[in-house]
């Protein structure tokens, strides 16, 4: 099985795995699929067949009934939850790749008038992203997300995040490593305290590193997201690592916790289907897959979120099934006929970057780290600069590495760049200064520099496309 079918698996309360396993479960396994609720969010959702491009949207939610734990509550948002990660998974016509892309909850955007399940309305309103789940369900999700980027959701999936928390314990816990100790209070969300180094948390545990937020870098939601990405992979190894394949009682004890706090679409809800979108997976290599976050700049307040122009390009790229991103940016290195000399392509698929803050704007950070990821650009790092009062933006760069820095430069638009033999970490930094955008333009194609230069030998292979973010909080295990 793929990574990228486990990760798709885990998100949304392991699925694909469920699916995977039927022919050696048989009974049992039709027992798992009569675990998963069957949920009215889809108006007319889409036979589930081994080709044809397909969308699905993934909601987690954290509604839990007993308020006590400190991760959200059932009572307080009407009985929904809340949608805490949304995620449009769109499958291509072929099923050889992928987009899936994540929705910032702190997207401001406009929410169309949605119906109640008791029959009563919400009105239109310009609002939170993840205020549509809360208000009116996630048929008002799927609504929204519709009308905003005139995506047809052919299925939906919901998981509650206890389901993971109900996983992690019937795994026996999962083994974490962390840089540093998490002291996180339950009003703010997580109600975790838990020290650096190596440990096994539980369930409860796992979930709230799976909430935390406030406490954690900038506190904001993108970065979690980035967390939430790593813990799921440290989960994932460490279930591959149990070959829980062999051990039939255990996988049904995970299994059964997973499914038990799923939702979907009848559409997609019974075990045929899930075998058929399993089996439709199956040659789907995880290069091929690309994730990214839709593009957005800060709103004037600084405090939330909104869509950039450039998220039209995302959505057209699904509406017509032609792969993301678009186009590359490439730099072409070039010189005269030379039995000495070569062409060099770079692409930003071949460049690791930090990016770090310097200035005052809340998010800048990140929110340049999800514009460099849409392009493909492989992110090692973000944070903040020393100074907070950087006047310049600047790019440095490793040594070798001068291409890379002006690849950066065209999508940032930044020239400043020199060369710090002492950075490590990753090929380029980029340091944010005052005199830089609100915001990031896509390039509508791709640019070519042509300078001369020596035989060099070619770029290394850049790291997965689905590989989980490194944030900084998690170490490596013994």
């Amino acid at each position: 099985m793929s990574r990228f079918r486990l990760i798709v698996a885990i998100t949304s309360g392991v699925i694909l795995l469920v699916a995977s396993v039927a022919g050696i479960f048989g009974f049992a396994a039709r027992n798992l699929a009569g675990n998963i609720e069957a949920l009215e969010v889809i108006s007319s959702p889409k036979p589930v067949a081994e080709t044809g491009p397909l969308n699905i949207l993934l909601m987690g939610t954290d509604t839990r009934t007993d308020q006590g734990g400190g991760f959200g509550s059932e009572v307080e948002y009407g009985g929904t939850g809340r949608s805490d990660t949304t995620i449009l998974i769109h499958l291509s016509n072929d099923r050889k790749s992928a987009i899936a892309v994540s929705i910032p909850r702190d997207s401001v955007v406009n929410i169309p008038a949605c119906t109640k399940a008791d029959g009563t309305t919400v009105a239109e309103r310009t609002d939170l992203f993840n205020s549509a789940f809360a208000s009116a369900g996630p048929a008002c999700t799927v609504k929204t997300l519709e009308t905003l980027t005139g995506v047809t959701i052919n299925h939906a999936v919901i998981v509650d995040f206890i389901g993971f928390s109900n996983v992690v314990d019937a795994l026996g816990g999962i083994k974490v490593c962390l840089t540093e100790a998490i002291d996180e209070p339950v009003e703010n969300g997580a109600g975790i305290q838990l020290p650096a180094g190596v440990q096994v948390v539980d369930g409860k545990n796992a979930l709230g590193l799976m909430r935390a937020r406030y406490s954690l870098a900038d506190g904001s939601d993108l970065r979690r997201i980035e967390r939430q990405q790593e813990l799921i992979s440290i989960t994932i190894d460490q279930i591959t690592d149990m070959n829980l394949i062999t051990d039939l009682p255990a996988l049904y004890k995970v299994l059964n916790a997973a499914t038990s706090s799923l939702r979907m679409d009848p559409g997609l809800s019974d075990l045929d289907s899930l075998v058929t979108l399993s089996t439709s997976l199956s040659s789907m290599g995880s290069q091929n897959v690309s994730f990214v976050t839709v593009p957005y700049e800060s709103t004037p307040d600084g405090n939330r979120v909104q869509w950039t122009e450039s998220a039209n390009q995302l959505w057209s790229a699904i509406i017509n099934d032609t792969g993301w991103p678009p186009s590359e940016v490439v730099v072409v290195e070039t010189t005269a006929p030379s039995t000495e000399t070569e062409n060099i392509v770079v692409k930003p698929s071949d460049v690791s970057a930090i990016v770090l803050n310097g200035t005052r704007r809340a998010g800048f950070a990140a929110l340049t780290s999800d514009f460099l990821k849409a392009q493909g650009v492989n992110v090692a790092e973000v944070g903040n600069a020393p100074n907070k009062d950087t006047a310049e933006s600047v790019i440095v760069h490793t040594s070798g590495n001068a291409l890379k820095a002006q690849l950066i430069g065209q999508l940032l638009g930044i020239s400043n760049i020199a060369e710090d033999p002492e950075l490590a970490g990753a090929d380029v930094a980029v340091i944010l200064g005052n005199n830089a955008p609100q915001s990031w333009t896509a390039p509508a194609a791709p640019v070519e520099i042509q300078t001369p230069t020596q035989t060099s030998p070619a770029p290394a292979p850049s790291p997965s496309a689905i590989a989980a973010p490194q944030t900084g909080l998690f170490c490596p295990l013994p």
